[in-house]
């Protein structure tokens, strides 16, 4: 309904519940704002939650927990709308800690699993990683400009020390690539696919995921101002999606490819931000959430189907028979993952590559054919789930295969999601500016639009259909004759989890218990506690003890004393 009255006025609204802080001249209010921005990503918040917890309803069905577990959606998707709508950096963090909290009880929720519980506390930790850079940029504000508002901000960038916007700007990146899955911090996304498929569908396509990307275009006014960190959150964006999408043509976990296609996809939003088409990141936001939904929908419908309940690709084949509409589900989610002209990737996700081009930079160039390699990627990995889990021949025991079915509740909401998978994208020049992000006037898209020639805006199309229908007809002969070495690093995720897990953090743990001995154990404690308590109690007996000293040693010196308080006494009486 309020996004129904801002597309009839188009103005923003902003409603103070009341303050937080008022001391001197630092007022820090929570309320809510309603602009152009936090409505459009309302939009897929509150539709892709809808349609989880109308699936969640029948998935999780036959779980003994099941009340527990919709609460504890409904309370995410409360959080989510908290720091989407909220309308200064203390609002936003106050629903990007809990959006974290909350994304820890959802994928332990079957806590009886050991792996669930410690894919949990990965995805907790990193993302606490994340939010202290969050933390000390909220501190840098209130520092330097004494308000955390927007407004106030974007008045205060331009006439701002470049030093402190860039620092600010790299602490926000920090963050959100911590809570977006960018390389370096992105370890916890495949394995929070431990948890229930309708926790991925929710917390991994359309709200937790995208929220690093939200806060960073809702932060523009500091970024346009620092090009320095534009530049590299493009090239993060870079190196991210063609990693992401060189893991994913080798992993056979279902869910952990649609993952990797996730962090992909983030990293073209991120390569928006970085040439400062912010439009065009929130639109791409906007698409995305719907088509992958229905991807992790679709997957949770194998799954749900199989008596084994496998997540391996390499278990299933030949399923089309058995699984006709999740089967439809899947290939239109994947055909508009691929940016197949018609579908609604297409009109989000082709102009973001071709804005790169448009840029007409060095790094700009460069980058386009980093993100031409991506979808040629996306679409190799798309063909091959949908070879492996329908096309392939059967890979099951004839008792499995006589068990699969349909399920007719869980494919209700996925109908809803092909029907936006499919027209979503063909309003797109009607939306594209339309923001309110009056800073920068950055109407490159427009040069993009009409002075690149063909075969630049062809290219991603015509070497991902290229290289997917070679995979499909000798995926038996060519791919799996993959030089092993290749296959071994890919496969192993390019072995960060294990550089991660020696050199990062078995060190910070054994400086945090040497910390621990000597400082908080040792000279905290002396200087403490500990010491004052004993301090207290040594100080008033070597007081005691000094004044018996003084009476007994030094007699002639308090004699006078004594006798004018005998006198005196005497004198009473």
């Amino acid at each position: 309904m309020l996004a129904y009255f801002y597309y009839l006025w188009e103005e923003p609204m902003t409603i103070t519940l009341g303050n937080w802080i008022n001391l001197g001249d630092i007022i820090i209010p929570y309320g809510i704002t309603l602009d152009a921005l936090s409505l459009t990503v309302m939009v897929p918040v509150g539709i892709v939650t809808l349609c989880v917890l109308a699936y969640a309803l029948e998935y999780m069905s036959h779980d003994p927990n099941r009340n527990q577990f919709l609460i504890t959606l409904s309370v995410f998707a409360l959080f989510m709308t908290v720091l989407v709508i909220g309308d200064n950096y203390l609002c936003v963090f106050i629903g990007w800690e809990f959006v974290g909290v909350v994304s820890y009880l959802l994928i332990s929720f079957w806590s009886t699993r050991v792996q669930a519980m410690k894919s949990a506390l990965s995805a907790i930790l990193l993302n606490r990683m994340g939010d202290t850079f969050f933390v000390i940029a909220l501190g840098l504000m209130i520092t330097y400009f004494h308000a955390v508002d927007y407004d106030t901000l974007a008045l205060a960038a331009p006439y701002t020390d470049t030093i402190i916007l860039n620092i600010l700007g790299l602490l926000l990146i920090l963050a959100a690539t911590a809570k977006s899955a960018q390389l370096g911090l992105h370890a916890w996304l495949l394995q929070a696919m431990e948890g229930p498929t309708p926790v991925s569908a929710l917390l991994h396509a359309a709200t937790m995921v995208c929220a690093g990307v939200y806060v960073l275009v809702r932060s523009y006014f500091i970024l346009e101002y620092a090009p320095t960190i534009l530049l590299g959150a493009c090239w993060l964006g870079g190196l991210t999606t063609v990693v992401s999408g060189l893991i994913a043509i080798v992993t056979n976990d279902i869910k952990k490819v649609i993952a990797l296609s996730t962090m992909s996809q983030l990293s073209i939003m991120l390569l928006a931000i970085g040439v400062s088409a912010y439009d065009l990141a929130i639109y791409h936001l906007y698409c995305h959430a719907f088509f992958k939904a229905l991807l992790f929908m679709g997957a949770g419908s194998v799954i749900h189907s199989y008596i084994a309940e496998s997540q391996d690709m390499r278990t299933y084949g030949a399923l089309q028979p058995y699984l006709p509409a999740s089967y439809t589900a899947i290939l239109i989610a994947s055909l508009s993952l691929m940016a197949i002209p018609g579908l609604t990737g297409y009109y989000s996700k082709d102009i973001i590559i071709e804005s790169l081009y448009g840029t007409y930079t060095l790094s700009g160039y460069i980058l386009y054919y980093f993100a031409v390699a991506s979808a040629t990627l996306t679409s190799v990995y798309s063909m091959r789930l949908l070879y492996l889990t329908f096309l392939n021949e059967p890979k099951g025991n004839k008792y499995s295969m006589s068990l699969i079915h349909e399920s007719i509740p869980m494919l209700a909401p996925m109908v809803v999601l092909v029907i936006y998978s499919i027209i979503l994208g063909y309003n797109r020049d009607s939306v594209i500016g339309h923001y309110g992000l009056t800073l920068p006037s950055n109407n490159t898209w427009i040069d993009t639009e009409y002075t690149l020639p063909w075969y630049i805006k062809l290219l991603p199309l015509i070497l991902g259909m290229t290289l997917s229908a070679w995979l499909v007809y000798t995926y038996e002969y060519a791919y799996k004759n993959i030089n092993s070495e290749i296959f071994n690093f890919l496969s192993n995720r390019i072995y960060y989890e294990q550089v991660l897990n020696n050199i990062v953090i078995r060190q910070a743990l054994t400086l945090g218990g040497v910390l621990y001995r000597y400082v908080d154990s040792g000279l905290l404690k002396v200087l403490g506690p500990t010491g004052t308590s004993r301090a207290i109690t040594y100080i008033n007996i070597t007081i005691v003890l000094n004044l018996m000293y003084l009476f007994i040693k030094d007699t002639p010196a308090v004699e006078p004393y004594i006798l004018l308080y005998i006198g005196y006494t005497a004198g009473d009486k």
